[in-house]
């Protein structure tokens, strides 16, 4: 992989500490030296170790200490290895508290001199707003806990942790992070994710444009229901010019990695992702 990453032009590499085989954690100090040397040889960046948790991440449902000496592991290795950063998906979180706003009445003065009969008998009534989510409180409890540990593990490290979570809303992972004052907790950037979302991008970076700490280069065509179909980067339906432009205007200057695993020939879909992001940037 490293020799035909070097090849393809990249700068650097994303390590994958795969779930079912935790292959970067369990590496010797010897093994680790090996990575490096190879990293060296290739002068390639070792931008960050991806963590993938499963779909229940973690929540009440898992071992939670399993997972956290898990990822404890990969922090080790991260440091022997001087990787800056660990990504980790964190599974389904908790919905995110909402209440929908009731629509403004429509008046004479906001639909113009066109509109002849009184406008607001032609109007439904406004809805009641609804009720906020309810979420229970043993869960916003156990997931308060997780993650102040998951904290105190990156605080111990002294570095960033990346996280997402493709099975939840950008809204579901703002209001997680809204509940741990943790300096080291920022957002991974799942491009394609934006397809998937309620929020546009300019609301997602609204909110958490400033936390953003890594983006995982993704494209996909947009299908109904907001499903998406991987896609070559520049081949299916994510913005990337304005994107760019988002993440330039947050001062974003981290690492962008072309993930193309979900692709069916992920190394010519990952050096044709780079050509094409090369484009958008000139």
């Amino acid at each position: 992989m490293l020799p035909q990453a070097r090849q393809a032009g990249f700068d650097g590499v994303q390590l994958d500490d795969a779930s079912r085989s935790p292959h970067l954690a369990s590496l010797s100090s010897s093994g680790r030296r090996e990575v490096r040397n190879l990293l060296h040889t290739y002068n390639l960046q070792l931008t960050g170790i991806r963590v993938d948790l499963g779909a229940d991440g973690l929540g009440p449902t898992v071992d939670v200490d399993q997972a956290l000496d898990r990822i404890d592991r990969t922090f080790a290795a991260a440091a022997e290895l001087a990787c800056p950063l660990v990504c980790i998906d964190l599974g389904r979180l908790p919905p995110a508290q909402r209440i929908v706003k009731p629509k403004p009445k429509v008046t004479a003065q906001m639909l113009g001199v066109l509109i002849l009969p009184d406008p607001i008998q032609a109007t439904e009534p406004d809805p009641e707003p609804h009720a906020p989510t309810t979420i229970n409180p043993a869960i916003t409890s156990h997931w308060q806990q997780a993650m102040g540990q998951l904290g105190e593990i990156a605080d111990r490290y002294g570095a960033m942790l990346a996280l997402s979570s493709a099975l939840s809303s950008f809204a579901a992972l703002s209001s997680l992070l809204k509940q741990i004052d943790c300096p080291w907790f920022g957002v991974d950037l799942d491009c394609s994710g934006i397809l998937r979302d309620e929020w546009s991008m300019d609301e997602i970076f609204d909110t958490l444009g400033q936390q953003v700490r890594h983006v995982r280069a993704r494209d996909a065509v947009k299908g109904e229901d907001r499903r998406t179909k991987p896609a070559i980067i520049g081949r299916g339906d994510v913005r990337w010019r304005d994107l760019l432009s988002h993440l330039d205007s947050a001062g974003y200057h981290g690492a962008v990695t072309i993930d193309s695993g979900e692709l069916s020939d992920s190394q010519s879909g990952a050096v044709a992702g780079l050509k094409q992001l090369k484009v958008f940037l000139e």
